[in-house]
């Protein structure tokens, strides 16, 4: 099936789209949302601007779709955008990155209804360590670029995924109740390499503290090849 991705660039997103090609879908079209508003209910927010390297890197196309960032609106404006999109790539399916977010599930699932074409998930339903194992075993490089839950605070940002962080982690979700993996945006994450990235990205970025939570805002992005 060829599918058009609602990528993110983040763990979950990039994971979903491995998934799939192993599943033998075709990955038409990469999308990703780029909201005008910092507390988007729906999108990503931090970091977004590096995700056509990252496509790049994969050798897939990419677009990026302006949308208010505003409730309910900003999947209206997504779904007008992906409508010529999905006829002119001759889309089958809606790929996303979903975990356990029923929010975002229930309105991506509206989206590929009302664009007349399938969603796929093969992330959905995953269990946090599962998908935290997986991203480790496949030999994903990734940051964290965003927090916002108790016990996660500025030396985070930045933090890259590795079995020592990823069971601290593990440690503060069980202490301090926030979702493992991340699902309820308690933290975002940033690939910058995999092993099937032709390049990896590299970032410099600082970072910006709110008193309870913060982001990584983006200076610069590149791509650079990997050392044979």
């Amino acid at each position: 099936m060829r599918l058009l991705s609602l990528y993110t660039g983040g763990k979950d997103s990039t994971l979903s789209l491995q998934m799939a090609q192993e599943a033998g879908h075709e990955i038409a079209l990469l999308v990703t949302a780029r909201p005008l508003e910092r507390d988007s209910w729906m999108f990503h927010t931090t970091c977004i601007g590096v995700q056509h390297l990252q496509a790049e890197a994969m050798g897939l196309e990419h677009r990026y779709v302006d949308v208010s960032g505003r409730k309910e609106v900003e999947v209206q404006e997504l779904y007008d955008a992906l409508r010529d999109l999905v006829r002119d790539y001759g889309v089958e399916g809606l790929l996303s990155g979903g975990l356990a977010s029923r929010y975002q599930r229930n309105r991506v699932e509206w989206l590929a209804g009302s664009l007349g074409v399938r969603h796929v998930a093969p992330c959905w339903g995953m269990e946090p360590r599962e998908i935290m194992t997986e991203v480790l075993e496949r030999g994903y490089s990734v940051v964290i670029v965003a927090v916002s839950a108790h016990g996660l605070g500025p030396e985070w940002l930045g933090r890259g995924l590795d079995r020592e962080s990823v069971e601290k982690l593990g440690a503060l979700s069980e202490r301090y109740g926030f979702n493992f993996a991340g699902e309820g945006g308690e933290y975002e994450t940033l690939v910058i390499d995999t092993p099937f990235f032709r390049d990896s990205l590299r970032i410099e970025a600082e970072p910006v503290w709110l008193g309870d939570r913060g982001y990584l805002r983006l200076i610069n992005a590149s791509l650079t090849p990997k050392l044979s």
